[in-house]
């Protein structure tokens, strides 16, 4: 059988997922039972409290009393249009960001009884609020209906194009700021839209260039997770960056161009191969809040001097890194800045490229 007989053959057969018995079942929600309306009363009661905290503790007060015979929360999460995984993700890294020592459940049923409730549950209040909200309001109108199901909806629907602008967030911060600091780069496109094509150079692509495709300085390999990426991103991170540096090690130029990896998210918790491998490949790595440090970079490569001001405790923490580039840069204490006015912002710092 040639190719084209088993295209034709294989284009006949495509599996219609859409109508398919065992896929339509996963689609098909039964009807809330009495006790279930009854819990979503309680429910709608306590998070209308103005009062977050005291809203978190009532919506805690009510599952903890309903848990022992279901499962409130499965049935919070469905319609606040969450995830069972996706309200766990979200909570490591709020827990992270916060500095709080708080250990997140792996499962969201242990969520209700466990320290955790101090983030989970303004967490679910707020979105709880805007879903049960206008189902709150008397006499119920089909607006309110309405735009209850409008927010219930929303997350479900928009997920994949999220997902997929997250993951190109970081090069869209990285090109707007260069550009707000007056640095070149490539291409220049990405501060407005950050999907556009990446450079391709020695058959490997970055997301930006400094300052040119054809005077590369310093490249950018970018990789953000926000969630558990499976066995095929562990792997696909570590790989690209190996392939990066490969290229730049092949090349006979002296002056060859600083690896900088954009790499960030709590998705990296369960990708311990993908971490190392990218920052064991790459010369120098920043995150969202330590972005300052690729302008730092990008400013260093040209020979622009560029001033930046950080939290004390920063500098401390980041010596060894403004020791390398201390020719071109010029560090000060936050508390010493007279006004931030003329600076860009940079993740935990501002800085400036003087005239």
């Amino acid at each position: 059988m040639s190719i084209h007989e088993k295209k034709a053959e294989f284009n006949l057969n495509v599996w219609d997922h859409a109508s398919d018995v065992f896929q339509m079942q996963f689609d098909m929600r039964r009807e809330l039972d009495s006790n279930e309306a009854a819990l979503l009363e309680k429910v709608a009661a306590a998070v209308v409290e103005p009062d977050i905290d005291i809203a978190s503790t009532n919506l805690q007060r009510v599952l903890v009393k309903e848990k022992k015979s279901t499962d409130p929360m499965a049935m919070i999460l469905q319609l606040s249009g969450l995830t069972r995984s996706k309200i766990t993700g979200d909570l490591k890294a709020a827990a992270q960001a916060s500095g709080k020592s708080l250990r997140i459940p792996s499962s969201y049923k242990s969520l209700v009884g466990s320290p955790a409730w101090v983030v989970a549950g303004p967490y679910l209040v707020t979105r709880l609020r805007t879903v049960l909200g206008p189902l709150s309001r008397m006499p119920l109108t089909f607006e309110d209906a309405a735009e209850a199901l409008n927010q219930a909806t929303w997350p479900g629907y928009i997920r994949q194009e999220r997902a997929k602008r997250s993951g190109h967030e970081a090069e869209s911060r990285l090109a707007t700021l260069l550009r707000n600091l007056e640095l070149p780069f490539a291409p220049e496109a990405k501060a407005d839209n950050p999907m556009c094509p990446d450079i391709i150079l020695g058959g490997v692509s970055f997301d930006l260039i400094v300052p040119s495709k054809e005077k590369p300085r310093m490249v950018v390999k970018s990789t953000v997770h926000t969630s558990n990426i499976g066995q095929f991103g562990e792997s696909k991170d570590s790989l690209e960056m190996m392939e990066a540096r490969t290229w730049i090690n092949s090349l006979k130029d002296t002056k060859k161009p600083i690896l900088l990896a954009f790499i960030d998210g709590i998705g990296f918790r369960s990708n311990k191969a993908g971490l190392e491998g990218v920052l064991d490949g790459s010369d120098e790595f920043c995150q969202f809040k330590s972005i300052w440090k690729a302008a730092v970079v990008a400013s260093g490569v040209i020979g622009r001097k560029v001033e930046v001001y950080l939290p004390k405790a920063t500098i401390a923490s980041q010596s060894a890194f403004l020791e390398r580039w201390k020719s071109t840069t010029d560090v000060h204490e936050l508390t010493d800045a007279h006004s931030t006015a003329d600076m860009v912002l940079a993740g935990e710092g501002y800085v400036q490229v003087p005239s």
